[in-house]
C-alpha cells in the first residue's frame, strides 16, 4: 500500500515538472500582470487599502483567463486522455467501461491538480508586495462590483473558503465536460465526434460570455466561476448544486454504459421532448413570482368549474402518456405470457405483482424528475426560489408537494390497475384506450363534482379549491384497494394457480 502511495506521488511530481506547466504558468502570469494592474488603479480610485487575497482572487477569477485559455487547456488534456487510453487490452484489465471511465477521470482531476498547484504558485508571486492580514480588505467590502472579493464578500465570511468553493465548483464543472466526452467516445468510439463536442463546449462557453446576457441562467461563466454565478443567482449554492446535480446525471449515465443500452432511441427523446414542451406551455409568465407558482400553473389540469383546454391536454400528455408506456409495456409482457412464465412464479397473483411493483417504481422516479424538470424550468424562466406562493397564499408549499407526489402516486397507480383490468379481461390493448379516453371526460366541469370518480383528482386545480387533498387520498386509496382486491378475484375464479 505504503509503495503504491509512494508510486502515484513519484508520478504526480513527474508531472509538475514537465515543460508544459511552465508554459501554463508563463500564460497564468501574463493574464495575472494585467488583472493585478486593473486592481491596483480601482484600489487608487477609491482610496481604500486591498491585499494579498484580493490579487490571488483576481488571477483564480479571472473570467477570461478560464474561458480562452484554462477551459481549453482542460478540455485538450480530457481529449488525450480519453482517446489515448481508449484500448481493448485496457478494458480488459478495468473489466468494464464503468471503470474505464472513472480511471480516465483520476487521470484528468491530477491534471487539474497540478493545474490549481502551478496557478497558486503564480498567484502567489504576483501577489508579493501587496498588504497580508486576514479577513477581506477594506477594497474588497466596497459596495461596488470592481473585483471578484468585492461580490463574494456580501455571502462568504472568510476569503479562503470563498476560493475553496471556487475551485470546487471549476473542478466539478470540468469534471463534468470530461465525463460527458468519455460518454460520447464509448458509445461511438469516434474521435471527431468527441473533438467536435469539446470545441463547441468552448465556443459556446466564449459565446455565452459576449453575447448572451451576464444575468442569463444559460451564460456557461455561471457555473465555472463562483463570483459569476452569485452575480447571477444571489447565492453561492445555486451553481454548485445544479453542476452537482448534473455531475449525479453523468454517473447514472456512465452506470448504465456496460448494460449496452441504446441512449440514442429517438421515441424516447421525443416523448422527452413532448414532456418539455408540455410543462413549459403549462407556465403563466405574467402570473406569479415564485417557481412554486408555476408549479401549480404547470400541473393544475381539470377544473370543475371551468374549462381550460391547455392545462387539460398538459395533463393528457403528462399522465396518460405514462399510462399510453405503461400499456405498451403491459402489451409487451401479455403477449410473453405463458406456461414456463407461470411455472417460473407459480402463479398468476405472483407473477402480477411482480410486474406491478416494477410499475409502481417506475411511477415513482417519473414523478420525482417531473418535478425537478418543472422546478428547474420556472427557474430558467426567471422565477425565484422563494418558499411560498405567491398567487394564493393560503396554499402552502407543503400542501402541493404533498398533493403532486402522494395523490400523483395513488392517482397513477389507479390509471395502471385499470388498464390491466380492461387488458386482462379482454385481452385488447384498444379497449384499454377506450377505456381511459372515457375516463378523461370526467375531468371536465360538473362532471365529477363529488370528486369521487378517480379522473384527474391529483390535479393542482383541487388545491386552489375547497378540496381536501387528504380526502383525495382516502377516494384514491379506496379505488386502489378496490381495483387489487377485483383483481385477486378474477385471478382466483379464472383458476390459473398452479
Amino acid at each position: 500500500m505504503i509503495r503504491m502511495i509512494n508510486y502515484k506521488w513519484s508520478n504526480f511530481f513527474n508531472e509538475l515538472l514537465k515543460v508544459k506547466w511552465i508554459l501554463f504558468g508563463v500564460m497564468i502570469y501574463i493574464y495575472g500582470v494585467r488583472a493585478k494592474e486593473q486592481m491596483y488603479i480601482h484600489s487608487l480610485q477609491s482610496k481604500l487599502q486591498l491585499n494579498k487575497w484580493d490579487l490571488v482572487h483576481s488571477s483564480f477569477g479571472n473570467i477570461y483567463l478560464i474561458i480562452y485559455f484554462v477551459l481549453p487547456f482542460f478540455l485538450y488534456h480530457s481529449l488525450v486522455i480519453i482517446t489515448s487510453n481508449f484500448d481493448y487490452t485496457i478494458f480488459i484489465r478495468f473489466g468494464s467501461y464503468r471503470s474505464w471511465v472513472y480511471a480516465t477521470l483520476a487521470q484528468f482531476i491530477q491534471i487539474v491538480g497540478v493545474s490549481i498547484i502551478v496557478w497558486g504558485a503564480v498567484s502567489g508571486v504576483l501577489s508579493i508586495g501587496a498588504p497580508h492580514f486576514a479577513g477581506w480588505s477594506p477594497f474588497s467590502k466596497m459596495d461596488a462590483f470592481l473585483s471578484e472579493t468585492q461580490i463574494l464578500q456580501k455571502l462568504i465570511t472568510s476569503p479562503f473558503l470563498a476560493l475553496l468553493l471556487h475551485l470546487a465548483l471549476l473542478v466539478l464543472s470540468v469534471s463534468c465536460f470530461h465525463l460527458l466526452l468519455a460518454i460520447l467516445y464509448v458509445k461511438w468510439q469516434y474521435k471527431r465526434i468527441v473533438v467536435f463536442a469539446a470545441v463547441l463546449i468552448w465556443v459556446y462557453a466564449g459565446v455565452s460570455f459576449k453575447l448572451l446576457p451576464p444575468h442569463s441562467l444559460l451564460n456557461l461563466c455561471n457555473y465555472l466561476i463562483l463570483h459569476s454565478g452569485v452575480m447571477q443567482f444571489g447565492t453561492i449554492w445555486i451553481s454548485i448544486v445544479v453542476v452537482t446535480v448534473g455531475m449525479i446525471l453523468l454517473i447514472l449515465v456512465i452506470n448504465l454504459l456496460d448494460l449496452n443500452l441504446k441512449l440514442y432511441n429517438w421515441n424516447d427523446y421525443a416523448a422527452i421532448l413532448l414532456i418539455v414542451m408540455s410543462l413549459w406551455a403549462g407556465m403563466r409568465g405574467k402570473e406569479g413570482t415564485t417557481i412554486w407558482d408555476q408549479f401549480l400553473f404547470m400541473f393544475i389540469g381539470g377544473s370543475n368549474q371551468a374549462f381550460y383546454f391547455k392545462p387539460f391536454l398538459c395533463y393528457l400528455i403528462l399522465y396518460f402518456g405514462l399510462v399510453y408506456w405503461v400499456q405498451l409495456y403491459l402489451q409487451k409482457e401479455l403477449s410473453e405470457m405463458g406456461y414456463y412464465k407461470l411455472l417460473r412464479y407459480q402463479s398468476t397473483s405472483r407473477w402480477f405483482w411482480g410486474w406491478y411493483c416494477k410499475i409502481m417504481l417506475y411511477i415513482g422516479v417519473y414523478l420525482f424528475a417531473l418535478a425537478l424538470l418543472a422546478l428547474f424550468i420556472s427557474f430558467l424562466n426567471g422565477f425565484s426560489f422563494d418558499f411560498y406562493v405567491s398567487i394564493e397564499r393560503s396554499v402552502t408549499v407543503l400542501k402541493i408537494v404533498y398533493h403532486f407526489f402522494v395523490n400523483g402516486y395513488l392517482q397513477l397507480s389507479f390509471y395502471v390497475l385499470f388498464v390491466f383490468i380492461i387488458a386482462w379481461l379482454s385481452k385488447e390493448t384498444f379497449y384499454s384506450f377506450v377505456g381511459i379516453a372515457l375516463l378523461s371526460f370526467f375531468m371536465l366541469p360538473h362532471l365529477n363534482n363529488w370528486g369521487i370518480v378517480p379522473s384527474g383528482l391529483n390535479s393542482m386545480s383541487y388545491v386552489l379549491t375547497d378540496s381536501s387533498v387528504y380526502r383525495i387520498s382516502v377516494i384514491l386509496a379506496l379505488w386502489n384497494v378496490l381495483m387489487i382486491v377485483f383483481l385477486l378475484y378474477v385471478f382466483r375464479k379464472q383458476d390459473l394457480h398452479f
